[in-house]
């Protein structure tokens, strides 16, 4: 088994050494980087009265954390606290000192089901998140009367490279396994691989956090892909020392 994983650094190399440390030959593709933004006053606003906070993302905390603490601010003592995966759950645990909760599916429609049994109807929500994304759990949010707002609080730098000469060395490496961790990271890493090389791309095992990243490997022509339903690099872990090794 010979994996490429495409995930943000620091946490790309993390899992690399994790893998290599049982057994597993990883290398990794970073496909994009974050820097902070500053969200408008009335969503900093917004989130200091909501009811709800949502986090979707680990960078998302991380620097809504950073506004806060620059704004001299602190993390509404008094709000719900959700996070999509349970690896963020844990770090906005360990920024606001609260209870976190999480669904089992780390995605939307998990969330939305733990969000099921609540009367939402008139309640302040915040969703942090970058400058995009999650517009699904928006809309469906704003549908049951909730007075929704995204808190915006950094951007994606998308980082390019050359996918002939790269698919070439992965190639020469063995590479048969992708990892991938989010929806808009599996696009743009398929973007950058030749047509010429498509064939070789969806030949190759995927692995993947969500149902909803899942269909949209199906649609992009990968033919072995499997849904790990997490993207913490437990999970991921997990996951191979489950089905691969040793198999």
């Amino acid at each position: 088994m010979k994996v490429l994983i495409v995930r943000p650094q620091p946490s790309a190399q993390e899992l690399c050494d994790a893998l290599s440390n049982i057994g597993v030959v990883a290398s990794c593709c970073p496909v994009v980087s974050f820097q902070q933004s500053l969200p408008p006053l009335h969503s900093l606003n917004h989130l200091s009265h909501s009811e709800l906070i949502i986090a979707v993302s680990h960078p998302a905390v991380h620097y809504t954390n950073k506004i806060l603490s620059q704004q001299n601010q602190n993390w509404p003592a008094s709000s719900e606290y959700f996070a999509v995966g349970s690896k963020t759950a844990t770090y906005l645990h360990s920024c606001t000192h609260l209870n976190v909760s999480s669904p089992k599916s780390e995605d939307s429609e998990g969330l939305l089901e733990l969000l099921g049994c609540y009367d939402l109807k008139g309640k302040k929500i915040s969703i942090l998140r970058g400058e995009s994304g999650r517009e699904m759990l928006y809309k469906t949010l704003q549908q049951t009367g909730a007075d929704v707002v995204y808190v915006e609080s950094y951007q994606r730098q998308w980082l390019g490279f050359d996918g002939e000469s790269k698919v070439i060395q992965w190639q020469s490496e063995a590479v048969d396994t992708l990892i991938v961790t989010s929806f808009e990271q599996l696009k743009f890493f398929a973007q950058q691989i030749p047509t010429q090389s498509k064939n070789w791309l969806h030949s190759l095992q995927l692995m993947v956090p969500s149902e909803r990243v899942a269909k949209l490997a199906s649609q992009l022509g990968f033919t072995q892909v499997h849904n790990i339903k997490g993207a913490s690099n437990q999970t991921i872990i997990d996951s191979i020392q489950a089905n691969y090794i040793g198999k």
